[in-house]
């Protein structure tokens, strides 16, 4: 029974899947093995046979542009319109044909059903590939191409009684009747899309640069490019003695089917034999070199005897190698060979040498034989297959050499992924070289070995897995119960009851797969369990017994519901994860509210139980967690596992709500990459908000990360070029509006303001202006326009030259080219006429801004500068009623009220009447001048000052003394601090500085005393608020970052110096 399942590994719930792929494979191959069988008779029997290998050509010149033209409406069309109108076109021309099959009209279908055979092949692959996952692939693609090879089988054995019965006038009729039942499974195939393929903007390959190095031609990926392009012309020559020596000796049209039938079946059963049981087999124990000699040994064998004895059997076991063991051990090999090639490469080299290079070597083939016949006689073509094999027999010595050492150093960099694999078989390589890696004494390097192979059959690594599980560390020992938890002869039920007795970080988890075996027998262990001390135990074994569901299922219940309601997020968290496929316990809507958790904890363990599960109603909660630092990955990677149409609505759906919340926007917003076709950039250019420039800004970065993968259609261009304009003009503006402003005092907050809104809209403005080019490394070029280098800026500007258009230029370089403010501002008025005129207006516009701080800081400008004819001018309704502007015109009331009588004072009155002695906007200008923060924009700075509190020293009083705990961090305001261990002064402290910092940020003890001198003022920022602001506000950690990085770069130049 084992052996069965072995060779058969269906698993539950997959097997109406299997055997729909199954029918679709043999009536697919069926259809394509008649119509081929009656194609050739009617080319022999009824046409000029001599001009045979000229078909081989013909078909290679035509099959390219045809499969090209498919590709393109691929693109275009659903799938299921595009299959219905192929199989219709295909079916309809195979019945137009038949009655008109003479004279011209023979090559022409000998060439088209070429094309419907390999067109109906590409779309079954391509409905496998949209259907199973990877590691169901490896399982059962060789189970439904069983379906082709019993079709073969089949169909062959049974050609004969049919053309006594009908004769051959009516085999593509036949034909045309096993391409309909093909489209019927075909059809019944849609249900089981994993996700729905994109109608358009799929992923193409991104624009190159112009001019690109020349790369270095890889010998491995050249030795497999020679054996692809050597086998073909070999086929093509075998294939063609084949069929003149079988039309010679079956003189007849039906005699000639009926051949053709039986050596196909015979062909066919000897595959199935091949690929189930000698295949696999065969690559493990003898490794992947005798896999590729095996084909080329035969051929020799089959081109020598025809080469001495041009005969019938001769002829048909060149043919039978060929046709045995091309699509069997040889295939399974060339699969293997390509496995340690770098994804990127593989992906653009495999299709251009399995596709164009095989075609123009059979087209190179058919003319060589055309030429060759007619000054040779047909035997001596062996001689051509005779060095060709030869040649191929040493290129595949030295392509396994490649295999090896590129295996290996795929391995030792991570970078192979068995999902990439096709096949489900191992060679000798390479299962000794995962043998090395899992026996190697790192941790991590056993951690990616049991990574690359799982989903494979893992009895290659029985023993190395067993010592692993004994002696491996916890994680390496969860890693491989997660991976055989139902491999028994992996893992014997005794292994998991000694894992089980262990009581060690891994004991829950062997706890768990006790009871996912259902092993009745550990029922008596595991009661004990259910009151043991430790959680994780607890809820592990009773979650056990109610997957065995035997005795004990009422207690076991009552303590995981117990845990799950209780208040504590650490227990909910523990019985949630053990309840991942229990769905009585944790049915849909309790997934939901734990989903929709304000705990992160919990939020993250509902998740990879809603990425189990993949039910579509958790969608629109998964979604949710977008908007949450801490669950936003895991969210994430829970969405990719649902079909890509349905989140693309549920995203469209989300757009289109008023109330979606700008966190919950931006989280979607940024989700979008991981989804590059046309949707998303329809979404995405939907939500090109000017007046909100993060959100704006996180577009674009999502916008340019799509491009790289899948180019954005030439119609949107001309939305970009609109946006281009718009956000220019916008640069140019805040340009102006620095202009106006007086150089005087008053200017630090707004200037500041202005100038952080430049550097934050530029950036985007050029990554705007290379959508069309999106490879251009656009970060570096924009730390350069930063960085503002003098040396870098000219080739920079150069380099731009080359990459926007004209009035691309015109507009952006201005605003990069180290010119003066005046310089800019000509710019910018002679393209754009409404640029600001009056700073009176900008700033009454400022101050009705629904931006805070925007308005804050106009208000503080107007006031400061004592512009009060534009304050009275203001309508006070429209000035928002934020408490930054409360405090600040409460402020400015109480101090000088008679000169301010018209500002509604109770409209802006403070809930609090005692006022600090700083306002906000004074304790932002006093931080903005220490080291820590200089840096960091006033406005993210602002959110320091409101948890920053004021404290007052007396003269020779302590801060803080050495040793002490360190949770806060001081900036003097004024006064001198004194630095000192014990009497020894350290550093005397004056206005501006900053002490305390480093105990702040790495919980350390203070490393001395801190003493104030004389009567100070000092601020003070807890712990706790400034970790909390520092998560919220990315700008002030990047800032405490380069901060420090700068502090250990001098540190590091003091040391090299000495």
């Amino acid at each position: 029974m084992n052996f069965l399942k072995r060779i058969i590994n269906i698993k539950q719930g997959e097997a109406k899947m299997v055997l729909t792929f199954f029918f679709f494979s043999f009536f697919t191959v069926a259809m394509g093995m008649v119509a081929k069988t009656a194609r050739d008779a009617y080319f022999l029997s009824r046409f000029d046979k001599s001009i045979l290998p000229l078909m081989f050509l013909a078909v290679a010149i035509f099959i390219a542009p045809i499969l090209t033209y498919y590709t393109m409406l691929s693109k275009k069309l659903a799938p299921r319109v595009l299959f219905t109108m192929t199989c219709a076109i295909f079916a309809g021309s195979l019945i137009l044909a038949q009655p008109m099959i003479t004279g011209f009209v023979i090559p022409v279908v000998y060439i088209w059903v070429e094309v419907v055979v390999g067109i109906m092949l590409i779309q079954f692959w391509t409905f496998a590939g949209d259907s199973f996952e990877p590691q169901q692939a490896k399982r059962l693609f060789s189970i439904i191409a069983g379906g082709g090879s019993f079709a073969v089988m089949i169909i062959g054995m049974n050609l004969k009684p049919f053309v006594n019965a009908f004769g051959t006038d009516e085999l593509l009729f036949l034909a045309a009747g096993f391409l309909g039942l093909a489209a019927f499974f075909g059809l019944t195939a849609m249900q089981y899309f994993k996700k729905e393929p994109a109608k358009k903007g799929v992923v193409k390959p991104a624009k190159k640069e112009k001019t690109k190095k020349k790369q270095k031609r890889d010998p491995f990926i050249v030795g497999i490019g020679t054996i692809i392009a050597l086998s073909a012309v070999v086929t093509t020559l075998v294939d063609y003695q084949f069929k003149m020596i079988a039309s010679t000796a079956f003189p007849t049209e039906a005699e000639l089917v009926s051949f053709f039938g039986t050596f196909y079946s015979i062909a066919g059963a000897a595959s199935i034999i091949m690929q189930f049981f000698i295949t696999g087999p065969i690559l493990s124990r003898f490794g992947i070199l005798i896999g590729l000699l095996i084909l080329p040994f035969f051929l020799i064998a089959g081109s020598a005897a025809v080469l001495i004895a041009p005969v019938l059997i001769s002829a048909s076991f060149a043919k039978f190698s060929d046709q045995t063991f091309k699509f069997t051990i040889n295939s399974s090999s060339m699969e293997l060979l390509w496995l340690p090639v770098p994804s990127n490469i593989r992906k653009t080299i495999k299709p251009q040498i399995s596709g164009t290079v095989k075609s123009i070597a059979e087209g190179v083939g058919g003319l060589v034989t055309f030429l060759l016949v007619k000054i040779i006689a047909l035997q001596f073509l062996s001689v051509i297959s005779l060095l060709s094999i030869v040649i191929w027999f040493f290129t595949a010595i030295r392509v396994k050499t490649g295999y090896v050492t590129q295996l290996q150093s795929a391995i030792a960099k991570r970078q192979i992924d068995f999902e990439e694999l096709s096949v489900d078989v191992q060679d000798a390589a390479m299962v000794q070289t995962i043998e090395k890696t899992l026996s190697s004494e790192d941790e991590i390097q056993q951690l990616f070995a049991l990574e690359i192979i799982e989903g494979l059959p893992l009895s290659s690594w029985e023993k190395s897995i067993n010592k692993l599980f004994v002696e491996g560390s916890d994680d390496v020992r969860k890693r491989i119960l997660s991976m055989a938890w139902d491999e028994e002869t992996i893992l014997s039920n005794e292994d998991i009851m000694r894992a089980m007795k262990r009581e060690d970080g891994v004991s829950a988890e062997a706890i768990m797969v006790a009871g996912r075996r259902k092993l009745t027998h550990v029922l008596p262990d595991l009661k004990p369990l259910l009151n043991h001390e430790q959680q994780e135990t607890q809820a592990a074994a009773a979650a056990a017994i109610l997957h065995i569901n035997k005795d004990y299922k009422d207690q076991a219940k009552s303590i995981l519901t117990d845990m799950l309601n209780g208040n504590d997020e650490s227990t909910q968290a523990i019985a949630l994860n053990r309840l991942v496929h229990n769905d009585r316990l944790l049915p849909l809507d309790k997934l939901i509210f734990f989903l929709e958790n304000e705990g992160y904890i919990i939020s993250n363990v509902a998740l990879s139980i809603a990425e189990k599960r993949q039910d579509s109603e958790l969608i629109p909660a998964i979604i949710s967690n977008l908007n949450i630092p801490k669950t936003s990955l895991p969210a994430r990677q829970t969405l990719k596992k649902f079909p890509d149409n349905l989140i693309l609505d549920e995203f469209q759906n989300l757009f289109s709500d008023p109330d979606l919340s700008r966190k919950l926007r931006l989280g979607i917003i940024r989700t979008l990459r991981e989804y590059p076709n046309d949707d998303s950039i329809d979404m995405l250019l939907s939500q090109l908000n000017r007046d909100d420039q993060n959100v704006y800004n996180e577009v674009v970065d999502s916008l340019l990360a799509i491009a790289r993968i899948s180019p954005i259609d030439e119609k949107k261009k001309q939305v970009i070029a609109d946006e281009i304009n718009a956000i220019a003009e916008k640069v140019y503006a805040l340009n102006e509006a620095i202009k106006l402003i007086p150089d005087d005092d008053n200017k630090f907050f707004l200037h500041d303001h202005l100038n952080n809104e430049i550097q934050n809209t530029l950036p985007t403005l050029l990554k705007l202006g290379v959508l069309d080019v999106p490879d251009t490394p656009i970060e570096t070029y924009i730390h350069t326009v930063k960085s503002g280098d003098p040396a870098k800026l000219p080739f920079l500007l150069e380099f731009f030259e080359n990459i926007f258009s004209k009035e691309e230029r015109e507009i952006i370089n201005p605003l990069i080219e180290p010119i003066s403010l005046g310089e800019r501002s000509e710019v910018g008025h002679k393209i754009f006429k409404d640029l600001p005129e009056s700073l009176s207006q900008e700033l009454t516009e400022s101050a009705y801004s629904p931006h805070k701080w925007e308005s804050v800081i106009a208000l503080d400008y107007l006031l400061k500068s004592e512009k009060l004819d534009v304050m009275r001018q203001l309508d006070w309704e429209k000035v928002p009623k934020s408490k930054a502007n409360q405090e600040l015109l409460t402020r400015r009331i109480q101090k000088n009220g008679t000169n301010l009588d018209f500002i509604p004072s109770e409209r802006f009155k403070l809930d609090t009447v005692e006022l600090s002695m700083y306002s906000t906007l004074e304790k932002t200008i006093i931080l903005k001048s220490v080291d820590l923060f200089n840096s960091i924009p006033a406005e993210n700075l602002s959110r320091v000052a409101q948890i920053t509190e004021e404290v007052e020293y007396n003269a020779n009083e302590p801060i803080f003394a050495e040793g002490d705990y360190g949770d806060s961090l001081f900036i003097v305001v004024n006064g001198k601090v004194k630095i000192h261990k014990g009497e020894q002064e350290l550093a005397m402290l004056g206005k501006g500085t900053c002490l305390g910092e480093m105990a702040l940020l790495d919980d350390e003890p203070r490393s001395a005393d801190a003493t104030v001198t004389e009567d100070s003022i000092l601020f003070k920022i807890e712990q706790e608020g400034f970790y909390e602001v520092m998560g919220s506000q990315s700008d002030i950690m990047e800032g405490i970052i380069k901060l420090l990085t700068g502090r250990l770069r001098v540190a590091n130049d003091k040391l090299m110096a000495k």
